[in-house]
Formats: structure tokens, C-alpha cells, sequence
């Protein structure tokens, strides 16, 4: 391989590494969101031609999904949800 390359995938994995140590998914919920992504994708690609619009916004949502599932990382669920460390106060009512 060429530097060139052996850059990329070392970016590639650098990146890879990093959505790891950041992931906010379950594996469950990654394999489903790569395989609805992938069906997304797949429906998008082939009916391009029918309704363009239409098919690019399932190629990018699809695309989306499956780059979801790949990383573990969802930056949507991460600025809805709270944050994970949680305190829980109880509070204690005199009589």
C-alpha cells in the first residue's frame, strides 16, 4: 500500500476508535440501526431514477444509520438524553 492510504485507514481507525470510547448505543440497537440502514440505502439506490429527491433522502438517511451502527455513536439520543451520571435525592419528611 501506499502512504496515502496507509494514512487514511489510520484515520479511519483513529476515528473508529475514538466513537468507541464515546458510544451511547447498545449492540443490539447498533446491529438494527446498520441493518435499516442498509435497507434504506438499498431502496434509495435503486429507485434513483423514479424520484430523485425522494431517493437521495433515503441514501442519506441511510447513510446516516449505518455510519450510526458503525460508530456506536448517536449525537442525537446524546443531546436529548440526560446526562448518565445521575443523582438520585431522596427526600426525607419529618412527621
Amino acid at each position: 500500500m501506499d502512504t496515502k492510504t496507509k494514512e487514511i485507514l489510520e484515520d479511519v481507525r483513529d476515528r473508529l476508535r475514538d466513537a468507541n470510547d464515546n458510544r451511547n448505543i447498545a449492540n443490539s440497537e447498533r446491529l438494527l440501526s446498520v441493518a435499516a440502514g442498509a435497507f434504506v440505502l438499498y431502496t434509495g439506490i435503486t429507485r434513483m431514477f423514479k424520484t430523485p429527491l425522494a431517493s437521495l433522502a433515503e441514501v442519506a438517511v441511510g447513510g446516516a444509520l449505518i455510519l450510526r451502527g458503525a460508530t456506536g455513536y448517536c449525537p442525537v439520543k446524546d443531546s436529548v438524553c440526560c446526562d448518565r451520571d445521575v443523582t438520585v435525592v431522596e427526600h426525607i419528611v419529618a412527621e
